[in-house]
C-alpha cells in the first residue's frame, strides 16, 4: 500500500466487483428490513438490520469506503423507517467512519469484535431513535430504554447471516 491508500483506508487492488457486491447486498438487506420485516408478527419488535451490514463494510473495507456505505445504508435506514433523510445517514455515516479507521489500526477483523462492534452500533441507533421521544413527547424512558433492548435483542442474531453472506466478497481482506 502506498502512503495515500493507507490515509484513505483505500486498498490497493481492490475492483469495482466488491463494492458493487456490497452495494446490492445492501439494498437487498434494505428490501427485508423495509418491506418484509415489518409484518414478521412472531417478533417482539421489528428488526433493524442496515447498520449490521453498514458495520461489516466499514470494518473490511476501511474507514472511507466504510462511510460511504454508512451514509448509503444510512439513507436507506432512514427511507425505511419513513423519517427525513438525516438522522441515521449522518450517524452510521459517523460510526461506520471511526469503526473502519479503527479496524484498520487497532481492532483484529474477525467475528467476535464484529459482533462486540454491532451490538454497540445498535444500541447508538436505538438511543437515537428514542431521542425524540425521550426529549420532546415526554415518553417515559423506562419504557424506551426497555423497547431499546428488546430491538437490539431482536436485532443482534441477524449479524450472523449478515457476516456469513458477506464472507465471500470478492477480494475482502481475511
Amino acid at each position: 500500500m502506498t502512503r495515500f491508500d493507507k490515509i484513505t483506508g483505500l486498498p490497493k487492488r481492490r475492483g469495482v466487483a466488491s463494492l458493487l457486491y456490497r452495494a446490492l447486498f445492501i439494498v437487498a438487506v434494505f428490501i427485508l428490513q423495509a418491506f418484509v420485516l415489518p409484518f414478521v408478527t412472531a417478533l417482539p419488535s421489528v428488526p433493524l438490520i442496515l447498520p449490521l451490514a453498514a458495520v461489516e463494510t466499514a470494518m473490511f473495507e476501511g474507514g472511507f469506503r466504510g462511510a460511504a456505505a454508512g451514509l448509503f445504508a444510512g439513507a436507506l435506514c432512514d427511507v425505511a423507517m419513513d423519517r427525513p433523510i438525516a438522522r441515521f445517514a449522518v450517524l452510521l455515516t459517523l460510526i461506520c467512519l471511526v469503526v473502519g479507521v479503527l479496524s484498520e489500526l487497532v481492532v483484529a477483523r474477525g467475528f467476535a469484535p464484529y459482533f462486540l462492534i454491532c451490538t454497540g452500533t445498535l444500541v447508538v441507533c436505538a438511543v437515537a431513535q428514542m431521542f425524540t421521544l425521550l426529549f420532546f413527547d415526554g415518553v417515559a424512558p423506562r419504557v424506551l430504554f426497555a423497547e431499546a433492548l428488546i430491538q437490539t435483542a431482536v436485532s443482534l442474531p441477524f449479524a450472523v447471516p449478515i457476516y456469513l453472506a458477506l464472507a465471500r466478497t470478492p477480494g475482502r481482506e481475511r
